[in-house]
């Protein structure tokens, strides 16, 4: 079988696979074995250099992570951590990758990345895991992001898993995490917003969880007659009241496509400048037609009795912006909902915990700093 892949290796394998397109839901399974190599003599670092491996490859700067049934089985080769597993390995932990390599299956890994990561890092990482994204594999942060993969494991699978272990390291502190873990987060901002949101005051969070992603809103028969509308799906929703958030990122409106038409008109000679003027006329059209859907989307979500705010990267990025935003979903609650928000209100009136706040969620977004000790190392 060759070897069994772990830890920050088995989550940079996960995020090359599900950024292909990859459901793990759906691997095989295999037992834990013992390593073995997959060349004629002993494993060494120049086995890696085996067209036949095709996984993350140890170096001085960057070990590879396997898993190992026990102590007993332990190898000693530069570069490659390995880890004991523990007892009793619950079923289907192990998924077959290929006939040298398999790896530890998401509910396992979240659970080893328990004991190394942040606890809002380990939140985010659930997140990820139990969503519809996937972060880059070599820049976890700054990398391109890939959408509309399948998800690799869903909440209550984690919990499943969790609830067949006992005394375990890292086990308690998992459980914990998952508190804060929903499905369904369809991008990595959706992510961002869930963690700072769900986690409590002490961890850096605005403490206005659980919050849900991506409810189905149904729209009343007449809507769906005149729209041809049977759902909208809000970002993300608050438990206290029928308010939320919708992220509107940068590619929302396809601006910079609409600039390039225009430039390509611009420049366009003669026998090019019809079809130039289709195309910005084109993308013009479809610009138009978002920004109509995006308010008959917050008109439709109104007449169902939901109010949600229309939030942009800038909202997210610099000190106060989102405890901004968030002061004004607070005014909207209790003015129109009735709701008592005075607990929320002091949080966003202590100053030290605005201070780490606003430190952390900076910390979680590309160009904002510094997950990388713990989770950006990769």
């Amino acid at each position: 079988m060759g070897l069994t892949i772990s830890h920050y290796s088995a989550l940079e394998v996960t995020r090359q696979l599900r950024s292909k397109g990859i459901d793990l839901s759906a691997s095989d399974t295999v037992p834990l074995r013992k390593p073995t190599s997959w060349v004629s003599q002993r494993l060494n670092m120049k086995a890696f250099n085996d067209p036949a491996w095709k996984w993350p490859k140890p170096s001085a700067t960057k070990h590879l992570s396997i898993l190992t049934p026990g102590h007993s089985s332990r190898m000693r080769v530069a570069n490659i951590d390995a880890h004991p597993s523990f007892a009793n390995l619950p079923a289907r932990s192990i998924l077959w990758l290929d006939e040298r390599a398999s790896m530890v299956c998401p509910e396992l890994l979240f659970l080893q990345l328990a004991e190394v990561l942040g606890f809002p890092q380990l939140v985010l990482l659930g997140h990820e895991l139990c969503g519809y994204f996937s972060r880059c594999a070599e820049e976890p942060l700054e990398g391109d992001v890939v959408d509309h993969v399948p998800p690799a494991t869903t909440v209550e699978s984690i919990r499943g898993y969790l609830a067949r272990l006992t005394r375990i390291h890292g086990v308690v502190r998992a459980r914990e995490a998952l508190r804060y873990v929903s499905d369904g987060a369809l991008s990595a901002p959706e992510s961002v917003l869930a963690t700072m949101y769900g986690l409590p005051a002490s961890k850096g969070g605005y403490n206005m969880g659980p919050v849900t992603l991506n409810a189905r809103i149904g729209m009343s028969d007449s809507e769906q007659a005149r729209r041809s509308a049977k759902a909208r799906y809000p970002d993300l929703l608050f438990p206290f009241a029928k308010i939320g958030l919708n992220y509107d990122g940068e590619g929302h409106l396809d601006l910079d496509g609409l600039l390039e038409a225009a430039r390509a008109l611009e420049h366009a000679g003669p026998q090019k400048r019809i079809e130039a003027e289709a195309e910005l006329l084109s993308k013009k059209q479809a610009v138009r037609e978002k920004v109509l859907d995006d308010n008959l989307r917050n008109m439709q979500l109104a007449s169902r009795g939901y109010i949600v705010f229309p939030i942009t990267k800038e909202d997210l990025y610099g000190d106060g912006n989102l405890d901004a935003v968030t002061r004004r979903l607070l005014g909207c609650a209790h003015e129109v909902f009735g709701i008592d928000v005075t607990p929320y209100e002091a949080l966003l009136e202590d100053t030290d915990k605005t201070h780490d706040r606003n430190d952390l969620l900076q910390s979680l977004l590309p160009g904002g700093g510094s997950w990388g000790a713990s989770y950006g190392k990769l």
